[in-house]
């Protein structure tokens, strides 16, 4: 039986992120996960987290531990989250177990909020801003594409990849398989435990994809 493998993209990506990276896999049955559509289907009401999305997409998806997850940033966070639900497994890349990794000033989602709903967070200026102080030359063009993309993003599903992020959520009692990361990664610290070292920043996956396929064995 061929291996169903999910791939989760992260903050204000689509599943084309992992257009470089499919190519050099093993073979398997591919399930791009775009997470625009997936709250479109789902329709949440009141608050959310990752625990809740991870839930949903395991009852959506029927997933199980026979199935594996690849999860770029936020996705892996989401990933972390369906294995602890189901073992399945669970390979990040540039993501996290541990929310203080993201390396934003703003962790309250009462202030993220009011800043997205007063339209702060998608203002030119902010994004511009962001993006001059992004380091790596190698993913500028695309780290400023994704901001312009926010920028047209409907504000509920913004806030709701917010609320994946940030919302509080019962400790995790799993480990991801296998943690895939840069030390130049100027969004998300390195973890604390080990990990595969590929070069490149927090894209690595679209500008180093043959070192990040090198690491993954389903």
């Amino acid at each position: 039986m061929t291996t169903r493998v999910f791939l989760l993209h992260g903050y204000v990506e689509d599943s084309s992120i992992f257009n470089a990276l499919v190519p050099l896999l093993p073979d398997a049955d591919f399930i791009r996960i775009d997470f625009v559509d997936e709250f479109a289907q789902w329709k949440p009401t009141g608050k959310i987290n990752v625990e809740r999305l991870a839930n949903y997409l395991v009852e959506r998806y029927t997933i199980t531990s026979n199935d594996v997850l690849i999860g770029h940033s936020m996705g892996g966070w989401v990933a972390i989250y369906v294995k602890q639900q189901t073992g399945s497994k669970t390979i990040q890349i540039s993501s996290w177990t541990d929310q203080r990794k993201i390396r934003l000033p703003i962790h309250n989602l009462n202030v993220l909020r009011f800043l997205l709903f007063s339209g702060v967070t998608q203002s030119r200026r902010l994004t511009e801003y962001f993006h001059a102080k992004y380091p790596f030359p190698e993913s500028a063009a695309l780290h400023r594409s994704l901001m312009q993309g926010m920028r047209r993003m409907n504000r509920r599903y913004v806030y709701q990849q917010l609320q994946v992020l940030f919302a509080k959520a019962s400790p995790l009692t799993v480990a991801p398989d296998l943690r895939i990361h840069t030390r130049r990664d100027s969004i998300i610290a390195r973890p604390d435990e080990a990990f595969i070292e590929v070069p490149g920043d927090h894209f690595s996956l679209v500008f180093h994809p043959e070192k990040v396929a090198a690491a993954i064995d389903f």
